[in-house]
C-alpha cells in the first residue's frame, strides 16, 4: 500500500491503531510537537521515524518512504518502557524557543527533549493540580513582548492538553511556520493576539486564516531567570 505522504501515512497509521497525537508521543518517546508537525504535513521526516513506527505496529520503510506492505505479519506495536520513579513528577523541557514578539521561525523539522525538571509529586501536585506530568512541557521565552509579565529567557510551564482555544490566557501557539507566546481573548467572532508590552500591537486570528493556528499549550506558571550583581 502506497500512498503519496509521510502525513498520509502517519494519520493512516494512527487511525487504524486508535492512537492520538498525545497517545503516540507517549507511546514512542518522541516530543508531541514533533508528531503534530509530521501528522500535519510541516516536516517531511524525522531522525526518530524508527520509534514512531514502532509504537504504532507499523514497518518503518513504509512509514517513511511507502515502499513495501504498511506492516509484517504478526507484527504488534512496541510501546517504550517508562521507568516512572516513585514519588517524582517529571517535566520535559523542550527544544523550543516561543517568541514573545515577531515570531520565532521554525528552522528545525524536530522538537526534541534537551532535558527534564523533577518535583516531588506533593510539590507538583501544588503547582500543576492533578494534572499528570505527561501533560506539562516547559518552553522557553525569547523576546520582549510580554515584559513585564514575562522576560527573555524565563521558563513558562505549559499544559499541552490544551490543544486549542478555550479560555482567556497566556498561549504557545504555531501560526504559519512561526513559534509565539501571547495573550490570546476573544473579542466578537476573532481571536485577538495580545502582547503585555504596549509597543507591540496586537492582531487577529480569523475565519480566513484559522487554518494557519494551531494551538500548543496554555501557560500554567512560569519561572522568572533574573542575574542581580552583588
Amino acid at each position: 500500500m502506497k500512498i503519496d505522504t509521510l502525513a498520509d501515512r502517519l494519520n493512516l497509521a494512527m487511525e487504524r491503531s486508535g492512537m492520538t497525537q498525545g497517545a503516540l508521543a507517549k507511546a514512542s518517546g518522541v516530543a508531541q510537537p514533533t508528531i503534530w508537525r509530521l501528522a500535519s504535513g510541516n516536516a517531511k521526516g524525522s531522525t526518530r521515524i524508527v520509534d514512531i513506527a514502532n509504537a504504532l505496529g507499523v514497518r518503518p520503510d513504509w512509514l517513511s518512504s511507502g515502499e513495501g506492505s504498511m506492516s509484517d505479519e504478526g507484527q504488534k506495536p512496541v510501546v517504550k518502557e517508562a521507568r516512572p520513579q516513585e514519588g517524582i513528577f517529571r517535566v520535559d523541557v523542550l527544544d523550543i524557543k516561543v517568541s514573545a514578539g515577531p515570531g520565532t521561525y521554525m528552522i528545525s523539522d524536530a522538537v526534541e527533549v534537551l532535558h527534564a525538571i523533577e518535583f516531588t509529586t506533593e510539590h507538583a501536585r501544588s503547582l500543576f493540580g492533578n494534572r499528570p506530568d505527561g501533560e506539562v512541557k516547559v518552553m522557553t521565552v525569547d523576546g520582549d513582548s510580554m515584559s513585564p509579565t514575562l522576560n527573555s529567557g524565563d521558563r513558562l510551564f505549559f499544559d499541552v492538553s490544551m490543544r486549542h482555544f478555550k479560555t482567556d490566557g497566556v498561549y504557545a501557539f504555531v501560526f504559519g511556520r512561526t513559534f509565539h507566546v501571547k495573550r490570546l481573548q476573544m473579542q466578537g467572532d476573532k481571536l485577538a493576539v495580545l502582547s503585555d508590552n504596549p509597543t507591540y500591537e496586537k492582531w487577529y486570528i480569523a475565519e480566513d486564516n484559522q487554518d494557519q493556528f494551531y494551538v500548543m499549550g496554555k501557560a500554567l506558571i512560569h519561572e522568572s531567570i533574573k542575574y542581580n550583581k552583588l
